[in-house]
């Protein structure tokens, strides 16, 4: 098939002769119409050439070297511009066999070199390989455009796709926002007047199990109201309205409260939980939003770890940065769940089974922190061995001064 098309495409091929003796030309355009070729042109004055090549594609010049007002050699040199970046294939065709002639027409920018007289076979095939290269040149350029033009026809809708996406979570984020807002008046109330009811006067006047209730009423409103702020949370987060609060934070210490804070969490689970000694760290953060952090990754470590589980914690830091390692040993996290872990509102379990508590939003929250700060979170775990996550801050949180903000801070 792609023989026959180059075969149909060499006949019907465009050839342009210029030699200024009109019987040259006359013998050439008999010889290639006698083999097939359809499309022969003929020109004795070299001076028409480039206005003639600018108003028609020729896919093939046959050129004369010595011809009076321009040479063929001035000739190539005109018609390089018109050409510019197409290839079209030069046939010189001359008299003259010193090598200088052949030299020179090679450098101008000629394709190939026959010396006049020449046999027909001879330049029959050169003018049929010529052809075949620039048949195959014109099909590679339009399959490039045509590449080219799908490229670029998938990329705008991509790229509008990409836009309604953006759109729609910038929407769901508004969403999320104004309906955190909106609940949390509501809840407030929930919870404060929960908290008049249940005061000391009250026990005195309501049963034991009427107090239950308002007690039930308002945990289940701190909790929901918890929630709530951990979701507009996120959406600040997300939409760049947060502006951190810095000030110098020593991280171990920090740390340590953070394992202290969920102490009676992992007492209860029989989780044991270890910090591998490290010397003071003082950095400059936001100290809520990194406690925050701290406190999720820790979270997470315990709940999803097995009964009778470890839970180690590490921290360095030093020129390359800081580095946060939270380790357990429960089960770890299934290969197709990590990809989307950091996701928001994705849960390890499903809807029906699930046993543990949460919207989905730790991890996607400590990521956001860590962004925040100008970090990121690795998350390494394998089935069945545990669980690693690193949380690393880039170097220039470090404060040099260690030991006077810990004089600082014990003098406060």
């Amino acid at each position: 098939m792609i023989n026959a098309e180059i075969d149909r495409g060499i006949k019907d091929a465009a050839i342009l002769i210029v030699d200024d003796n009109l019987s040259n030309v006359d013998l050439l355009r008999e010889i290639l119409r006698h083999q097939g070729f359809t499309n022969v042109r003929g020109e004795t004055d070299p001076r028409l050439v480039p206005d003639l090549c600018c108003a028609y594609p020729f896919d093939i010049l046959l050129l004369d070297v010595r011809m009076p007002h321009i040479t063929g050699f001035q000739l190539i040199e005109l018609l390089r511009p018109i050409f510019n970046d197409d290839y079209v294939p030069i046939l010189v065709l001359t008299a003259q066999t010193d090598q200088e002639t052949r030299r020179k027409a090679l450098e101008v920018g000629a394709n190939d070199f026959l010396t006049k007289p020449f046999v027909t076979w001879e330049l029959l095939q050169r003018v049929r390989n010529m052809l075949q290269i620039r048949i195959l040149y014109k099909k590679t350029r339009d399959q490039n455009r045509e590449l080219e033009q799908r490229v670029e026809e998938r990329t705008c809708e991509l790229s509008e796709a990409l836009t309604l996406s953006r759109k729609a979570d910038r929407a769901k984020l508004d969403f999320l926002s104004v309906m955190s807002h909106e609940l949390r008046t509501p809840l407030n109330a929930i919870i404060g007047f929960s908290e008049v009811i249940s005061n000391q006067d009250s026990k005195r006047t309501l049963a034991p199990d009427h107090l239950d209730y308002i007690k039930l009423i308002e945990e289940s409103g701190k909790h929901l109201l918890n929630l709530v702020n951990r979701i507009l949370e996120y959406t600040k987060c997300s939409t760049g309205t947060v502006d951190l609060e810095e000030t110098p934070v020593d991280l171990r210490d920090l740390l340590e409260q953070c394992l202290a804070a969920l102490a009676p969490k992992a007492q209860a689970k029989q989780v044991a939980m270890a910090l591998e000694a490290s010397k003071p760290l003082w950095v400059s953060v936001d100290e809520r939003r990194t406690h925050e952090l701290i406190l999720s990754v820790l979270d997470n470590a315990i709940k999803f770890n097995h009964q009778g589980g470890t839970v180690t914690a590490a921290l360095s830091g030093d020129q390359d940065g800081i580095v946060l390692a939270i380790t357990d040993n429960g089960p770890g996290i299934p290969a197709e769940l990590q990809a989307r872990i950091f996701d928001p509102f994705t849960q390890g379990e499903g809807s029906i089974d699930r046993r543990h508590e949460g919207i989905g939003l730790g991890l996607p929250l400590v990521q956001r922190y860590a962004q925040l700060h100008g970090g990121w979170i690795e998350l390494i775990s394998e089935p069945g061995t545990g669980t690693t996550v690193r949380i690393y801050l880039p170097a220039n949180r470090l404060l040099a001064s260690t030991a006077g903000f810990a004089a600082a801070a014990g003098a406060v």
